[in-house]
């Protein structure tokens, strides 16, 4: 299970790891994962990376307000050079980091906190955006004044470049809680503490493939997530009502419903393999078709016994018929 710790923060429990940039990583899965061939990569050639079918966002994400000045300004060196030299060359901005990380056709993102008054007034909104709600393009005034702060080989991509003021507060509590809804309204199950903990399992995933170092073009390639491995993170509430109904053939007593209820929680968490195995054993039954759902369970309680508790075989068990059943 999802590592976590306790904080001082009124009571609540902090997932390990959980920050401004995994929440909005996060926003942004739950609501594009069912886009065709959707992928989000972590830390690639930005802080997120987005693709679906032909389409590609470079997304870096800053939890503080910016203004145009603070997004254009080149960071002064510091420190020394090995020979005791003063460093000469200046960062990149933060828009140069931005726009130099992707091609002329893909599209930019900065996700912000907020936006200064005095700059927002000169941002036209765009809703909806290709995975946003919505988006804030540069008006005429504005992109005059920022292509001459950019390189020639990045003014072409200005065009395609947005702002997003995140919905999502730095303060942890305000974030989980934000999710957790969005979660709900697209029909993602979040009881028993379910919606905490999908987003406990994709913050130390998250981890885990930031950790990956690109050395070569290859590299990249694990350091993705996909529709696949969302779509065994978010659990459906028709899913639930399915692998319920299934439950309540089987007759257990309430204590040991409820417990097994509490074990399907882990599967798609942490024992997909072994599920995927399980599913294959029930289909290779002969007159499968012909069995109850108890002789099912119990057939898999004798195969498996030894490789995990008995009440989350029983879930795993309700999970695949469920699945071969669709």
């Amino acid at each position: 299970m999802t590592e976590q710790k306790r904080i001082d923060n009124g009571g609540a429990e902090a997932i390990r790891g959980f920050n401004f940039q995994k929440a909005n990583l996060i926003l942004l899965a739950i609501n594009n994962y069912m886009k065709p061939n959707f992928k989000i990569y972590v830390e690639a050639e930005d802080d997120i990376v987005v693709t679906f079918d032909d389409y590609k966002a470079i997304i870096q994400v800053k939890k503080q307000s910016h203004t145009f000045n603070s997004l254009t300004k080149k960071e002064k060196p510091k420190g020394l050079n090995k020979d005791g030299s003063k460093k000469n060359t200046e960062k990149l901005s933060i828009l140069e980091k931005n726009l130099s990380a992707g091609e002329k056709d893909d599209v930019f993102k900065i996700f912000v906190k907020d936006i200064g008054k005095t700059d927002k007034k000169r941002l036209i909104v765009k809703k909806p955006g290709q995975i946003c709600v919505n988006l804030h393009q540069l008006n005429d005034e504005a992109k005059t004044e920022i292509l001459s702060k950019l390189p020639s080989e990045d003014k072409t991509k200005l065009d395609n470049f947005y702002l997003h003021i995140s919905p999502l507060g730095e303060e942890y509590d305000d974030a989980q809680t934000y999710l957790i809804g969005t979660l709900n309204k697209n029909d993602i199950s979040v009881d028993n503490n379910q919606g905490r903990a999908i987003i406990a399992e994709l913050t130390l995933n998250i981890d885990h493939k930031s950790q990956h170092i690109i050395q070569d073009i290859s590299d990249k390639e694990l350091k993705y997530m996909d529709s696949e491995y969302f779509s065994n993170i978010f659990i459906t509430s028709t899913a639930i009502i399915k692998f319920e109904k299934v439950l309540d053939t089987l007759q257990y007593g309430d204590i040991k419903s409820t417990r097994i209820k509490k074990e399907r929680l882990k599967i798609d968490l942490t024992r997909v393999t072994l599920k995927e195995d399980i599913k294959g054993f029930i289909q290779s039954l002969d007159d499968v078709e012909d069995l109850s759902n108890l002789e099912i369970v119990k057939i898999v309680l004798e195969k498996y016994l030894d490789k995990d508790d008995q009440n989350l075989l029983i879930a795993i068990a309700i999970e695949a018929i469920c699945e071969i059943g669709e």
